[in-house]
């Protein structure tokens, strides 16, 4: 069996007066290991809706949104046909929002028709993101990118339930995150890492493939982005980066003794 030993570290909390991050090196079986790209839209990007200043929809600004075509094409693609490479399973995740894209999906989504709003909330919906944005902004072309897309017979999943059951038929038992945004869907959509850990799985983030719904205030300390790698190192599980993801990929092993399931014990570090 391949195997990858993966730096990550975490955010140590306790005691609270001596926070610190901490390392732990896994050995990972590819077979038991699944590389997860997640809401990776094509607003911004050569094959999707061109960016509309009148809308604030997808990653919201044009700086986060540039951002995120840059780690897509710059990172994320890589380290899906690094992983592919190996025979690591590469697997989808996206928004129902998107479900008229992709009709051979099951959808479960209410709000395919306009739906009654109280005025306050249709006024603030407007407010943050542009009048009638679900008919006329950028949202009504968004997919997923094209450079990012499933290949093959890989899957594309809406749904955590879904998603869980395709992993356990494979023995899956570990996930690698990357994709957006880090402070919101990547936490807490379908498929994302709190619902997958609550399921069993060790989650891992490459936390420089994903950027935060940033303003163009945040955008400079990536305030959002370094928010949501926080929580996630910290509640949900461990991060990595590209460049350790493609040095361990390209180190690979093959060892049929190693229990696949066990990760080596923490090492102290920064």
């Amino acid at each position: 069996m391949t195997q990858i030993t993966l730096p990550t570290r975490y955010y140590r909390a306790i005691p609270i007066n001596r926070p610190s991050y901490e390392t732990v090196n896994f050995q990972l079986n590819v077979d038991n290991t699944a590389l997860v790209g997640i809401h990776c839209w094509n607003i911004g990007c050569v094959d999707g809706p061109a960016i509309n200043n009148d809308y604030c929809v997808g990653m919201g600004w044009p700086q986060a949104t540039e951002e995120a075509g840059r780690i897509m094409s710059g990172m994320i693609r890589p380290a899906m046909d690094s992983a592919r490479s190996l025979g690591m399973n590469v697997v989808h995740v996206e928004s129902d929002w998107m479900d008229t894209w992709y009709p051979d999906m099951e959808s479960r989504r209410t709000g395919k028709n306009v739906r009654f709003q109280p005025i306050h909330h249709r006024e603030i919906m407007d407010r943050a993101h542009g009048p009638e944005y679900l008919q006329k902004s950028p949202i009504v072309h968004m997919r997923r990118a094209e450079i990012v897309s499933p290949i093959g017979n890989e899957s594309l999943f809406f749904y955590s339930d879904l998603l869980d059951t395709y992993l356990k038929e494979r023995g899956i038992k570990t996930l690698i995150y990357a994709g957006f945004a880090t402070d919101m869907c990547v936490l807490n959509a379908e498929g994302g890492a709190r619902a997958m850990l609550e399921r069993g799985y060790r989650c891992i983030l490459i936390r420089d493939a994903t950027v935060g719904v940033e303003t163009p205030q945040s955008f400079p300390e990536r305030l959002a982005t370094r928010y949501g790698i926080h929580i996630f190192e910290w509640k949900i599980g461990y991060s990595t980066t590209f460049d350790q993801l493609c040095n361990a990929f390209s180190s690979n092993t093959r060892d049929f003794n190693m229990d696949p399931s066990l990760g080596l014990p923490p090492e102290q570090g920064d």
